[in-house]
């Protein structure tokens, strides 16, 4: 079994919408429309764990009922960090389930506000977590990137031939994620992203190439692009 987890309790402040940015319309739809129907439509894709803030829980549902996504396992409550939101969903999913259904269980996290993410992603975020333990997409790096002090002096250019810029979606082995997430917890360790708890538990993490389009819409400026992109979807 397969069960996404959709990150979507982030206020979104660098967007400046006043709102859960995942609810912004793009297309004459909400942003996380575009996120479930990718999962929806998934055959990798068994079960979806939505995560969200409380207060926005019954326009997240109308959603649902709306454009009848089926898939909607429960929403909700997401945490202070978006690891602690993460964690949530493990912990729905843990109680959720008996022994039995979470043998070879993968969750794949995903960010609400990458709309574009693709089927192929999906699928082959899911084999390699199977096949290695845990997996995630990202983008190659295309700029020079240099590492400076702190008194912003320039110490040396990195390679960027081995930098990659992390996207999601991100599936990990559901034992694996469960050990990952607490061992964080208990060390009080705040990572930047769910495979980043992977590799600080011992873990080697598969790296595949983000599609062009799966970004996440963080300003202003990404969802002039999106409506753009959109057009051509």
């Amino acid at each position: 079994m397969n069960i996404g987890i959709i990150l979507a309790s982030g206020i979104g402040k660098r967007m400046g919408a006043g709102k859960n940015k995942t609810l912004i319309t793009l297309g004459g739809k909400p942003i996380i429309f575009y996120v479930l129907e990718a999962f929806e439509k998934s055959k990798d894709i068994d079960g979806i764990v939505l995560v969200a803030q409380e207060k926005d829980r019954n326009t997240f549902e109308k959603i649902v009922k709306k454009y009848k996504f089926k898939k909607i396992l429960g929403i909700i409550p997401g945490g202070k960090e978006r690891q602690d939101s993460s964690y949530a969903g493990i912990d729905f999913i843990d109680t959720s389930f008996d022994n039995k259904g979470k043998q070879g269980l993968i969750l794949i996290f995903h960010n609400g506000a990458n709309p574009f993410v693709t089927n192929l992603e999906l699928h082959s975020c899911v084999m390699e977590a199977r096949k290695r333990g845990a997996c995630a997409v990202a983008h190659r790096t295309k700029d020079t990137i240099r590492e400076v002090n702190k008194y912003g002096l320039s110490i040396q250019v990195l390679d960027r031939s081995k930098l990659w810029n992390m996207q999601t979606p991100q599936a990990i082995q559901f034992t694996l994620a469960k050990k990952a997430f607490q061992k964080a917890n208990s060390d009080n360790f705040l990572g930047t992203d769910d495979v980043s708890l992977v590799e600080r538990f011992g873990k080697k993490v598969k790296i595949i190439e983000a599609s062009k389009n799966n970004f996440k819409l963080t300003t202003p400026l990404d969802l002039e692009l999106a409506k753009l992109i959109l057009k051509n979807y």
